[in-house]
């Protein structure tokens, strides 16, 4: 595994050359005012025509899909990794990390605050599908195609396991930055998840100095951690969560085995995994 984890990091880097190389070939210097006057800051991309746009929405549906057939038909882990490395190449660097189902929160709030605003009919998408595939098939979205999640899973190579009283107390803070984000946006202070995500200065090639630090030290947590902004900080989660709990099939590690041995509990980085309860016990 550690062997397939390091081809799929090259691969990475070789998307990561590429995509510098190309967006080189496009830019043109800034220019320098004489007044004193600086260009304000870009939070999103250019917009993108109808029919990229709508490519993005196919291959999100077909990413989902086959993220959902991976964990719950073909159960191969390689292929989900796989998955992720496309996803993080297509919808982080290719796409610059926009729109995203992560960032749409803030433009799903802006829409229901203020009537008056035009909420673009992909962003609905990028913001409904990941979560009727999590009321259908679990949070397949988090397993195979958030260039988030698989950008932190490619780094992680010694996984160590967080102290439950940590862990249970880190849980909450995805709740509170959910209702940070939604006050930001609807009060027209702005898109908090586009300007400071930690992956956008990265995604984008480009971005402040704090911003690449901030980046920088999530990826290295990520090397012993299993995706620590993925439980610890994603704003989207809370929600996948609540829905994949009434899921209509949800993954399931060897069901008709399991002898309750706890030892995928035990090797799980991500504490993902929910020990079961022998029959007659309620469950916790």
């Amino acid at each position: 595994m550690n062997r397939l984890r390091i081809t799929a990091l090259l691969l990475l880097l070789g998307v990561c050359v590429a995509g510098a190389a190309l967006g080189a070939e496009r830019r043109y210097p800034t220019p320098d005012f004489e007044s004193g006057y600086s260009l304000p800051e870009v939070q999103v991309p250019a917009p993108r025509s109808t029919w990229q746009e709508a490519m993005d929405v196919a291959v999100l549906v077909g990413a989902l899909s086959a993220a959902a057939w991976l964990a719950l038909v073909s159960r191969s882990r390689k292929g989900m990794l796989g998955l992720s490395v496309f996803s993080l190449a297509y919808f982080g660097f290719y796409r610059a990390g926009c729109i995203c189902p992560v960032g749409s929160i803030q433009n799903v709030s802006v829409a229901l605050a203020d009537p008056g605003y035009l909420l673009p009919f992909t962003v609905v998408l990028f913001f409904l599908l990941p979560l009727l595939f999590a009321l259908f098939f679990g949070r397949v979205f988090c397993g195979g195609v958030c260039p988030l999640g698989a950008m932190q899973d490619v780094l992680l190579f010694e996984p160590v396991e967080v102290p439950s009283w940590l862990d249970r107390g880190l849980r909450v803070l995805p709740w509170l930055y959910l209702g940070a984000v939604v006050m930001f946006a609807v009060t027209g202070a702005g898109f908090f998840i586009c300007r400071y995500d930690p992956f956008v200065a990265f995604f984008r090639m480009s971005g402040g100095l704090y911003m690449l630090l901030a980046g920088g030290a999530v990826l290295l947590l990520s090397t012993f951690v299993g995706r620590p902004y993925c439980r610890y900080a994603c704003p989207y989660k809370p929600v996948l969560g609540l829905l994949s709990r009434v899921a209509w099939r949800r993954p399931t590690i060897t069901p008709a085995s399991c002898v309750t041995c706890s030892l995928c509990d035990e090797a799980c980085p991500f504490g993902a995994i929910e020990r079961p309860a022998p029959e007659g016990v309620e469950e916790e």
